[in-house]
């Protein structure tokens, strides 16, 4: 394996243990202990974790290295509540360009992660996957580069895995079922729709992450129902797809 092949691989190997966590926040990341458990040496090692913190999967620890970041319940709150604006907008753009979406492809994602949650085995990662794969292809259907730089910046890789290990089954329900409503939306060319489903969609995300402690460590209690934030957030004035470009 030459030198490119070890770094791309020791990359793919911690970010797939961070987004999965198995690396957990807090979690300290050394250079030597990572090489020793990978069998490789730190050059890789130091040049994978330089492509993970640029994509904010670690964080500087001073002069202990780095390690998986965390976050803090405003800074969770915050991340989501501007995901939720922007991803409305999107949704409003992908109902307008509904011609540019390959909808075979998200009816099949849609269809898959409800056959798998019905199955009653459904693993949350595999959930997770097809979900991040549905919403992906969304948003590279719009064709907005500008949009995919702004995802870039609210979209925390962890969280969108951890959500489904931490919702109630009312709630994972509730998720599969309004990605085929948002399909209808989509189909239907309402952006106002559309808007409306992503937004709802997202903040039933922040609701099920708020109410389990991944933003903190102190333990919540198990919710028993789908309370989500109100949808006003730090956005007072009414989203307008008539009104966006």
């Amino acid at each position: 394996m030459t030198e490119v092949q070890a770094s791309s691989e020791v990359y793919r190997q911690l970010r797939d243990r961070i987004v999965r966590w198995q690396y957990p926040p807090g979690t300290p990341l050394r250079e030597a202990h990572l090489a020793e458990d990978l069998g490789v040496s730190r050059t890789p090692v130091r040049e994978a974790l330089q492509r993970l913190r640029l994509e904010g999967l670690v964080v500087a620890r001073g002069a202990r290295g780095v390690e998986v970041p965390r976050w803090t319940p405003e800074e969770l709150e915050e991340t989501y509540r501007l995901r939720a604006h922007v991803e409305s907008w999107a949704g409003a753009l992908a109902a307008r360009r509904a011609d540019r979406l390959d909808l075979p492809k998200l009816h099949d994602l849609a269809d898959k992660m409800t056959e798998l949650w019905e199955s009653g085995n459904a693993d949350p990662d595999e959930l997770a996957a097809l979900n991040l794969e549905f919403h992906n292809t969304v948003l590279v259907n719009v064709g907005s580069e500008r949009l995919l730089r702004m995802m870039s910046n609210v979209v925390i890789l962890p969280l969108l895995y951890r959500v489904f290990h931490v919702m109630t089954e009312t709630e994972i329900d509730s998720t599969l079922r309004e990605h085929h409503t948002l399909l209808l939306a989509f189909e239907e060319r309402d952006p106002e729709w559309a808007a409306s489903v992503t937004r709802s969609h997202v903040l039933g995300a922040l609701a099920a992450l708020s109410g389990s402690g991944v933003a903190d460590e102190t333990p919540k209690r198990k919710r028993s129902s789908r309370a989500r934030p109100e949808a006003g957030g730090p956005f007072p004035v009414p989203y307008d797809p008539a009104a966006q470009g």
